[in-house]
């Protein structure tokens, strides 16, 4: 599925030389309007100039577009009107869209390269997927914010799309950005949750009261900093992206209720997203229930914590299973816990017990980063199956946090 928040912007660079494109007897398309739409046939792109509406680009079947709550107002107007700056489509060329999946990546984490790309006379622009969403037949030139193997990433509103090296004429540099980039990340690990107003005590180290939670994220949305989601964590590590300095990343392993009950509305109100470990046969009958459902569908990331290996039973480090579990055995369960919570790439460590038999696992799993329980920060270049992580303890006010998170 694709989606074109952007679109508009490419209108900068730009211009087919179309001829205007006269109105149209007015009819009623009241079935076709919809928040979003998916076109459905490869079609033109309008601006409007002195009530004319003109080409200025083509959009690709099956792109999913956001229109602007102004084109219901007047449903016998052949054109809808996108929800970014003055750009226009064929009423009839689209359709209701009936999910809200968008598979264009947002980009305003990212901070541009000092470098920019020079682009040759004609070009595809492209999602994340590799899909086509726009052909452009002019060159022009874009800040790099991703420096992928076969294409670079660059911006267009607040929207990340991709062009193919292989339509880059130059590269540049430029003057594109003077903040400060990270060099390293916490990525920080809770655990569980609890209420003192509620009666509740803890029932270990790893139990935190929900109000110094709350102090967390209020200081880090004070101090304006981002929380990344693993992809980003991911392309930080590879050295293709550059984060603000005020980046952080939050993990949650285990998977209890206290999630839901607790952290999933502060997360929420402070506009986090955080990274949920689950543990696979803690989930009843397998399934995913509709708590984690709504998280997922709200912003939170799941990933794996193992199906059944957050088990004892070996020898060294915490005793945990993996430990010593047969390669193929391991591979399956690892495999089974990213299909119970409908795919991913990223697995917690049980116990955060790591050894060679462990990591070659990972490899044949498919994990992409794995993170231990060993304290430290994250920056580029190192091992991503056994990165480390800031424990965050029971324990853990204001003070701490600040300095778990400065130090």
């Amino acid at each position: 599925m694709l989606a074109l928040g952007f679109v508009c912007c490419v209108m900068l660079f730009v211009y087919w030389m179309y001829p205007i494109q006269k109105q149209k007897t007015a009819v009623d398309v009241s079935s076709h309007y919809a928040q979003s739409v998916r076109v459905n046939k490869e079609t033109p792109l309008y601006e409007k100039t002195d009530g004319e509406y003109k080409e200025t680009g083509r959009i690709f079947k099956g792109t999913v577009l956001q229109l602007d709550q102004r084109s219901a107002q007047n449903m016998k107007e052949n054109y809808f009107r996108l929800q970014t700056d003055d750009c226009y489509i064929l009423a009839d060329h689209v359709v209701p869209e009936q999910t809200e999946e968008n598979n264009v990546k947002k980009a305003s984490v990212y901070l541009p390269f000092n470098e920019n790309i020079v682009t040759k006379d004609s070009y595809i622009i492209q999602n994340d997927a590799g899909d086509k969403l726009v052909e452009v037949t002019r060159k022009a030139s874009y800040p790099i914010y991703v420096k992928d193997e076969k294409r670079y990433g660059v911006q267009m509103g607040n929207t990340l799309v991709y062009i193919p090296k292989s339509a880059i004429a130059a590269t540049k540099q430029a003057d594109n950005t003077g903040e400060p980039v990270a060099k390293q990340i916490p990525v920080f690990m809770y655990h569980y949750f609890y209420s003192r107003e509620n009666g509740e005590v803890p029932k270990n180290g790893n139990w935190l009261e929900v109000n110094d939670f709350e102090a967390h994220l209020k200081y880090l949305k004070e101090h304006n900093y981002v929380t990344l989601r693993m992809q980003d964590v991911e392309n930080f590590l590879d050295g293709k992206v550059q984060l603000p300095k005020n980046s952080v990343s939050i993990t949650i392993d285990d998977g209890t209720a206290s999630i839901y009950k607790y952290a999933y509305p502060l997360l929420k109100k402070y506009g986090n997203s955080a990274t949920l470990f689950l543990i696979g046969n803690h989930l009843k009958d397998d399934k995913l229930p509709q708590s984690f459902q709504e998280m997922k569908q709200n912003g939170m990331e799941l990933q794996s914590h193992s199906y059944d290996m957050h088990t004892g039973g070996c020898e060294g480090g915490h005793g945990g299973a993996l430990r010593c579990v047969a390669h193929d055995e391991g591979v399956a369960d690892t495999e089974k816990s990213f299909s119970i919570i409908g795919g991913g790439n990223v697995y917690c460590y049980p116990y955060g017990d790591v050894t060679d038999s462990a990591l070659q696992i990972m490899k044949d799993a498919g994990v992409h980063m794995a993170f231990t329980t060993n304290y430290g920060k994250i920056e580029p270049g190192m091992d991503k199956l056994q990165l480390p992580r800031v424990r965050i303890f029971g324990d853990a006010d204001i003070q701490q946090f600040i300095y778990s998170l400065e130090s």
